[in-house]
């Protein structure tokens, strides 16, 4: 569930900080947190509506109000059309507020506190962003992504998902899939996390969650232009510090959040998988081709029979399994194929020709052989190397 402004009573920092009013908003969701001063000064236009994340948590030294404590009931004011969830001021100023901000508060349902000297502001701020991250990745669970990858989760729960993170979704969502090519190699999730909860711009256009030794990335946005995305994309990598050499980046469609936040999962991880499996570099889903249907059938009963009825007569052949596993990967393409066995193109022929017999295919054309053999080796690369197992 969301992360609620009561919930944050539990924290270590919190229990140093008195409730002054609007407890009845205690159940607004906090999905950041913010400080607020210099925004309210005289002489200062705080009317951007960008001043402060909608559903933070703000707190202040009402510095702001140091000479003019009506000022206090403005900002106040400010912050509730902004949409915060809730406003905690330092009893350094002053010690209590005007009566006309309770009113205000209890009037909205506003929650305000006041917090002692002994308090320090980042310290707040920290424990606030951990607690976000934390419902984050309670959410976004390793478990409850496989489960929305398998199509295991209704409409229902996929919508209560996607409504219960602290990224507010636009009209469109794109999931980027990004994990190291080789093994040896580890993403550095702490410092991401970190980079990516001190940051107030990211927070506004995505979200970031870890499965299977990569990295989600899911991007939202107003526009349904891939472009705009992938612009979106470099811009998140390079805030997060996230150096994308030797990376496999595997992108989902454009869809629907909240109706479809399960199919963006499943899209961008189906490519990584195609990569891995057909060892090359596929940008996007729409490129996997037959892998849209495969991944998800490997396991099915007729897929198998179909892949053991090609691939079992060439076990124990390495020369000839190790020519087609080649060939299919190299796209059918002789010359590729003769240079990753290092051999001749001539040697290539003679072998798929072996391998035409050997399966029984000697009276089909190529073209019937190799769409027969791609589906059955990949077919078995996906049953007997699981990318999970690497």
């Amino acid at each position: 569930m969301a992360l609620k402004v009561k919930d944050l009573l539990e924290l270590d920092s919190f229990r140093g900080i008195e409730l002054v009013s609007g407890k009845e908003g205690l159940d607004n969701i906090v999905c950041s947190a913010g400080i607020a001063d210099y925004e309210f000064v005289p002489d200062i236009d705080y009317r951007n509506e960008n001043a402060f994340e909608k559903d933070s948590f703000v707190i202040s030294s009402l510095l702001f109000a140091k000479n003019d404590e009506t000022r206090i009931l403005e900002a106040v004011k400010k912050l509730y059309e902004f949409g915060t969830a809730a406003f905690a001021f330092k009893r350094i100023i002053f010690d209590s507020i005007p009566q006309e901000v309770i009113e205000f508060s209890e009037e909205k349902k506003y929650p305000i506190f006041s917090f002692g000297e002994e308090l320090y502001f980042e310290n707040i701020i920290y424990e606030i962003t951990d607690a976000v991250q934390q419902d984050d990745t309670q959410i976004l669970s390793e478990d409850s992504i496989k489960r929305m990858i398998d199509g295991q989760l209704s409409r229902e729960e996929v919508y209560r998902i996607a409504k219960s993170v602290s990224l507010l979704f636009s009209r469109y969502v794109v999931s980027t899939y990004v994990r190291p090519e080789s093994d040896g190699t580890d993403i550095d999730m702490t410092r991401i996390f970190r980079n990516y909860y001190i940051s107030k711009k990211m927070k506004q256009k995505c979200i970031v969650c870890g499965f299977d030794r990569g990295l989600f990335i899911i991007i939202t946005s107003p526009y349904d232009e891939e472009e705009k995305f992938r612009l979106i994309f470099d811009e998140v990598a390079d805030s997060l510090s996230l150096d994308l050499t030797g990376m496999s980046v595997s992108r989902s469609g454009v869809h629907r959040p909240y109706e479809e936040l399960d199919r963006c999962l499943r899209e961008s991880y189906y490519t990584y998988i195609a990569s891995e499996t057909d060892g090359r570099k596929y940008d996007s889903y729409r490129e996997t081709g037959m892998f849209r249907y495969l991944i998800p059938n490997k396991d099915a009963r007729v897929f198998r029979l179909f892949s053991d009825d090609i691939m079992k007569p060439l076990e124990g052949k390495e020369e000839l399994f190790t020519t087609c596993m080649a060939f299919v990967r190299s796209g059918g393409d002789i010359g590729k194929t003769a240079a990753a066995c290092c051999c001749h193109q001539n040697t290539i022929r003679y072998r798929l020709m072996k391998i035409k017999e050997t399966v029984g295919y000697a009276e089909k054309s190529d073209m019937e052989f190799y769409a027969d053999l791609s589906a059955a080796v990949r077919i078995y690369l996906l049953r007997h190397k699981p990318v999970t197992e690497k």
